[in-house]
């Protein structure tokens, strides 16, 4: 169960998300010309789009530094994700490294996908209700990219 109201919901999507934009963001400039780094570059505007939803349709306000800690348990760190994975070490090239950082998406969408599941039962609002179920169909789509993408590694 969710201890947050919707708007606490709402800004714990938008840091996910920022998030999100953040590391794939970071994974397209490291994998380059390749499709790997094609399939970090969709996933950066995606998430970048669903930052648009989030803030434009629902005035969802930033993060206050006092809040943070409430919403830490709702979020997923990339960076360590990324860190115990190696992909930012260095150590990886190719397909390794593709793989890596794409378990590391795979972790962060299914983790989303949970989060927006979860939090679409708790809200009482419609119009929030049917964003989060958007959201969460999107990240499941993100997902399925990613899936199919680790099978022709």
């Amino acid at each position: 169960m969710l201890d947050l109201n919707e708007i606490e919901i709402l800004q714990v999507a938008l840091a996910h998300e920022k998030q999100a934009k953040t590391f794939y963001e970071r994974l397209a400039r490291s994998q380059g010309d390749t499709p790997a780094g094609d399939l970090f570059a969709f996933l950066a505007d995606e998430e970048e789009r669903h930052i648009r939803k989030l803030s434009t349709k629902h005035g969802v306000p930033e993060f206050e530094a006092d809040w943070q800690e409430k919403y830490l348990p709702y979020l997923i760190d990339l960076d360590r994700l990324a860190w115990e994975e190696g992909v930012d070490a260095g150590g990886a090239e190719g397909p390794d490294a593709h793989r890596k950082g794409l378990a590391v998406a795979r972790k962060a969408e299914a983790h989303a996908i949970a989060f927006y599941h979860q939090a679409a039962e708790v809200v009482e609002d419609g119009n929030v209700r049917s964003l989060l179920s958007d959201l969460e169909s999107e990240e499941r789509i993100h997902l399925e990219k990613i899936e199919a993408f680790l099978k022709d590694l």
